[in-house]
């Protein structure tokens, strides 16, 4: 009895230790539309404003030092540049 119990106790505190599910963000991942900008990576930031992408609400192009907020916006646009202002990645949040 005492074994069962253990056991029992045991597998309580284990269940504590799981992954929570991933599967909470499923269809947010492209919600800003971010893989149609994906040819943008390479080109400047004059190619950015050129395919519509305008900073404001919805959309951030920034680059290293720039001030950014912390809050996860899944359907704004991300145009990160590196320092010769080039864009290395574009994703949503």
């Amino acid at each position: 009895m005492k074994r069962s119990l253990f056991a029992f106790s045991l597998l309580v505190a284990l269940s504590a230790c799981q992954e929570e599910d991933s599967t909470a963000n499923v269809g947010t991942e492209d919600a800003c539309n971010a893989s149609a900008y994906q040819s943008l990576i390479g080109q400047d930031e004059a190619a950015v404003t050129e395919a519509g992408i305008e900073p404001g609400r919805k959309a951030r192009v920034f680059g290293p030092g720039d001030a950014l907020t912390l809050d996860f916006l899944p359907d704004r646009i991300n145009v990160e540049l590196d320092e010769t202002g080039q864009v290395v990645r574009v994703y949503c949040g």
